[in-house]
């Protein structure tokens, strides 16, 4: 069934599951390092310099901001959290949706980056 098709069915976030590993395919350049500038604009202050989840917000969150060098999660998810948000995927309201504000590129390379800080 198309993207489009799952929408006007009410199946928004089953589009974004077919929709994503499209966009993931293009071959999009990655840049960790531009995933890194990203993430401090826009992840830092909860999930933390670190990405442990010890951000300065983090404290006001129930529950906290998830420790991403520890997640088991796959990139296509959290590329699709990060696009969505958490309550759509059943995870944490208050991770904000950034699909209307993050390109496709700047969301991969977030994902690109948190890989790398997984290692590290």
């Amino acid at each position: 069934m198309s993207p489009a098709r799952l929408l006007r069915r009410g199946g928004w976030l089953a589009a974004l599951a077919v929709a994503l590993p499209a966009a993931l395919a293009q071959n999009l350049p990655v840049s960790a390092g531009n995933g890194a500038t990203v993430y401090q604009r826009y992840c830092v202050t909860c999930h933390g310099v670190n990405g442990d989840g010890t951000g300065k917000a983090a404290k006001l969150y129930k529950p906290p901001p998830a420790d991403l060098t520890r997640s088991s999660k796959t990139d296509d998810y959290k590329a699709l959290i990060i696009r969505v948000g958490g309550e759509p995927m059943g995870r944490s309201p208050g991770m904000p949706p950034w699909g209307q504000e993050l390109s496709d590129s700047q969301i991969l390379d977030v994902v690109a980056y948190l890989r790398k800080v997984k290692t590290e």
